[in-house]
């Protein structure tokens, strides 16, 4: 059971203080977090020249999403999310101040990275988890799909500065990204100090992580299991385009860390007009049946995005996977938060992300397919500026669309969710 103190009073709606303040502190953790992603991808890609050692970067980041998100969500259930969420983010600016003495030291190199990579990850794989169900203790039920939506829009807003700060501050020098990420981290932090003691979830016993009672949750819940099948797919063939982002932008279109860092700000926009959709017809489609639009039209855009050789194309069908891509993502989160008790929300939310931890092995076939067309098929100039990217980009988007034709088929209790 939950111990529910009574609310704060809200400012309009759902929109109390302290959900104003967690809007504010994602954002700016979003801006040092985004900031960090880019300037990783563009340093490691500068030393190695390899996409697979790119791609295996991204594999290590999204590695902790499959090794802890389990205990993170059983933590979340058990401990104040608002506390939680504190120590995560002060974690975080510990590890990125690090880093950039390391730097400063010169004492750097791409294993060193891959472990640096691993601890950011971690924080960020559960910070996401804790954000999200403390977003709902704040909204509850009622108003979860705008709270949900609000809140990573502010995610969206916090990359789309970030990128900007990271493409002017790595090519000053790769140390300026992770000074200003940890400083804007603790700031998150300082921000959601302030607290009424709202919706804080206190249950009167405390177990032990099992995997078993997820996978119990699983089997009871076919909606649920439906929604982490899906997200496997999406995470193996969608997602997992990010790591070629950087190669894109240095072979395809022929530019840098600057461009990199504009290009991932605009790919924002995308996300943020993809989130404004849930907010505005959230209430009037039904959830299923939209994800599996939405899955479809990422794949069809990601399929597109492969024939992009010129940068205003490339920003704008880039604008349109981010728009498929944000909505997918965010309805994932709605579906399973509203399919499970609060009691449950934690270890539902850790099911979830447990499914981004498919992620590395997403990374890894992009990577190993991407080496291998470039080295064993022949340049097709005609249609492609670096045939292993752009092919490997069109063969995952038309994936996306089969495994989006082949639910909308089998999944009838998908389809059948209410708005």
């Amino acid at each position: 059971m939950s111990t529910i103190n009574k609310p704060a009073k809200p400012l309009y709606g759902f929109l109390t203080s302290d959900f104003l303040r967690l809007c504010l502190a994602i954002t700016v953790f979003a801006a040092g977090t985004w900031q960090e992603h880019v300037s990783i991808g563009y340093i490691v890609y500068e030393l190695t020249d390899s996409e697979f050692y790119l791609a295996l970067a991204f594999a290590v980041r999204f590695l902790p999403f499959l090794i802890i998100s389990n205990y993170i969500g059983y933590i979340s259930d058990l401990v104040n999310r608002r506390n939680l969420l504190i120590i995560l983010m002060l974690i975080g600016s510990i590890a990125l101040l690090i880093m950039s003495f390391l730097i400063s030291a010169d004492f750097i190199n791409y294993y060193i990275i891959l472990f640096y990579i691993f601890i950011s990850g971690s924080v960020w794989s559960s910070t996401m988890i804790t954000q999200q169900s403390y977003s709902y203790d704040l909204t509850g039920y009622k108003y979860s799909v705008k709270g949900i939506a609000i809140t990573k829009g502010a995610d969206r807003i916090g990359g789309m500065l970030g990128g900007v700060l990271a493409g002017v501050l790595v090519m000053k020098n790769y140390r300026f990204p992770f000074i200003v990420s940890g400083c804007l981290q603790i700031i998150a932090a300082l921000i959601l100090i302030p607290n009424s003691k709202i919706s804080l979830y206190s249950p009167k016993t405390k177990t032990r992580p099992k995997i078993t009672e997820i996978i119990s949750i699983l089997k009871r819940n076919k909606i649920l299991l439906t929604v982490v099948i899906l997200s496997c797919g999406t995470e193996i063939f969608g997602f997992s385009h990010n790591s070629l982002i950087p190669v894109f932008v240095k072979d395809v279109l022929g530019g840098d860390g600057q461009d990199l860092g504009l290009m991932m700000s605009f790919r924002q926009i995308g996300g943020i007009i993809g989130l404004l959709s849930i907010v505005l017809f959230g209430s009037y489609i039904k959830k299923g049946l939209w994800l599996l639009f939405v899955i479809f039209g990422f794949g069809i855009s990601l399929f597109l995005l492969g024939f992009q050789n010129h940068y205003i194309y490339f920003v704008i069908v880039s604008l349109c996977v981010n728009i498929f891509a944000s909505s997918c993502d965010s309805l994932y989160q709605i579906i399973t938060q509203r399919s499970v008790e609060n009691k449950n929300r934690g270890k539902a939310m850790g099911a979830w992300l447990f499914t981004i931890g498919s992620g590395p092995l997403g990374y890894l076939i992009i990577g190993l397919l991407s080496n291998f067309i470039s080295k064993n098929i022949g340049d097709l100039t005609s249609i492609y500026n670096s045939i292993g990217p752009q092919m490997t980009i069109n063969i995952t988007g038309m994936i996306l669309i089969i495994i989006s034709l082949a639910a909308f088929k089998y999944s009838k209790k998908l389809k059948e969710i209410p708005a």
